[in-house]
């Protein structure tokens, strides 16, 4: 397919996006609300790591959840990536692996209540089988998610789509981490029926989130008939895609040294809990300053990356991702009351890395390499799975301002790598594609 009939394909395309683009925004914004919102009820900052003490888990099986968590992002995301190449549209494969991934949650409420007690390990080892499952589907599903995004949403307002879910997601996680703390607390919930409630509050939220999937009226796309190549082959290409987009790169290495940062979220509740001797309910307090982070900064990533672009918006989020293991140091250095405000940077980094991080991925990728890049980029944060483990096993072996520390430092080492990525069209740095682009990956490339 030349320029000229890619052009002439792409037309109803564009005229359906737009006409539906209120419509989308409003149910992809909804989606991703109440998949927020109810992993706000099983924080893994907070609630999660609560809750593997409970079941008696040492600080480096704690640390796991992090390797859990990042390997289910990566590693599907190449093979969906493949698996989707050439179609014009991947909303009923982004449907049935988002199903797939949640069902197993369902299991985790009547798990806890029947057996945390009574055999703690056997509920430990669920757990991470159904969040292993969970990651790894919802990382597959997400390549089909964000090329829907690129369609549905366009670039002139993507920062505000994006700065409106992380508002909105911001708000609701407040909301949820108040009614969590409340549980928590609550006499009415005796261990272990509060870490139930509030894991049936989680599937509630993802229910809602799949319902919102299958509204989107997803356009066409532009489909290849050329033969799809190999898998092998197509792992190849990944390379020549990253020599050929420098910008590319540097988004992959600054995301890895960034990612370093969460090697510590585990333990920062532990550290309030053991070391500053808090009680559960001051430390799910910590939820609450999460959320109210994450409403603030929404909107200022929003308007940053539309009125700067989304390369000047993530050093802004950089900044925010290294300010938390410095406040966490703060507060281990006598000064505990900073340790809310480190939450508080938390939230408005957690949520801004990985939006704020996906519209300088979409921006930097033409139309027709946006599902490979996508999943090139999320196979290229695989190393950062070792994060949570060596948090775990350096938190055991010495202490959690050590953790802190080298959390420190890899997060500012991600923000002197956000500086090299400009803005499209600087030298050094590809310009984004257009609907005139012609066909991605071919076979036998």
């Amino acid at each position: 397919m030349g320029p000229a009939a890619a052009s002439r394909a792409a037309e109803p395309a564009d005229g359906a996006a737009a006409r539906n683009l209120p419509w989308n925004f409003t149910v992809l914004v909804i989606d991703a609300v109440a998949f927020f919102a109810g992993l706000a009820f099983f924080d893994g900052a907070t609630v999660v790591p609560l809750l593997l003490a409970r079941l008696q888990a040492p600080d480096w099986v704690i640390g796991l959840t992090r390797l859990v968590q990042t390997l289910g992002f990566t590693l599907p995301a190449l093979l969906a990536a493949h698996a989707i190449h050439g179609r014009a549209r991947h909303k009923a494969f982004l449907l049935l692996t988002s199903s797939a991934g949640r069902a197993g949650l369902l299991t985790l409420p009547p798990a806890l209540l029947l057996w945390a007690e009574s055999r703690p390990g056997l509920v430990l080892a669920w757990f991470f089988v159904v969040i292993s499952v969970f990651w790894l589907l919802d990382g597959g599903c997400a390549v089909s998610w964000f090329d829907i995004i690129a369609k549905t949403i366009p670039a002139r307002v993507r920062g505000r789509f994006f700065g409106v879910m992380q508002a909105l997601s911001g708000l609701c996680g407040m909301a949820a981490a108040v009614l969590a703390t409340r549980i928590l607390n609550s006499p009415a919930f005796p261990y272990p029926a509060h870490f139930a409630v509030l894991a049936a509050c989680w599937c509630l939220g993802v229910i809602v989130s799949s319902a919102a999937l299958f509204l989107i009226r997803e356009p066409d796309g532009l489909a290849d008939a050329e033969e799809k190549p190999r898998f092998g082959a197509y792992l190849r290409m990944a390379a020549p895609l990253i020599r050929a987009n420098p910008r590319l790169g540097r988004l992959i290495l600054a995301r890895v040294a960034l990612d370093g940062a969460a090697m510590a979220t585990p333990f920062y509740v532990l550290f309030a809990q053991r070391d500053l001797g808090l009680g559960i309910g001051a430390v799910a307090s910590y939820m609450v300053a999460k959320s109210v982070g994450g409403v603030a900064a929404g909107p200022l990533w929003g308007v940053a990356s539309d009125r700067f672009g989304p390369h000047v918006a993530l050093r802004m989020v950089a900044l925010a991702v290294a300010g938390v293991p410095i406040l966490a140091l703060a507060s281990a250095a006598g000064i505990p009351w900073l340790l809310p405000a480190a939450f508080f940077l938390m939230g408005a980094g957690q949520d801004g890395l990985w939006m704020v991080g996906s519209s300088t991925l979409l921006e930097s990728v033409e139309p027709r390499d946006r599902p490979f890049a996508v999943g090139v980029f999320s196979l290229c944060q695989t190393p950062g799975a070792l994060y949570g483990v060596a948090g775990g096993l350096l938190a055991q072996a010495t202490s959690y301002p050590v953790v802190f520390a080298c959390a420190a430092a890899l997060a500012l080492l991600g923000l002197a790598l956000t500086l090299g990525i400009r803005a499209p069209g600087e030298r050094g740095a590809p310009l984004g594609g257009t609907p005139d682009d012609p066909p991605g990956p071919q076979a036998g490339q």
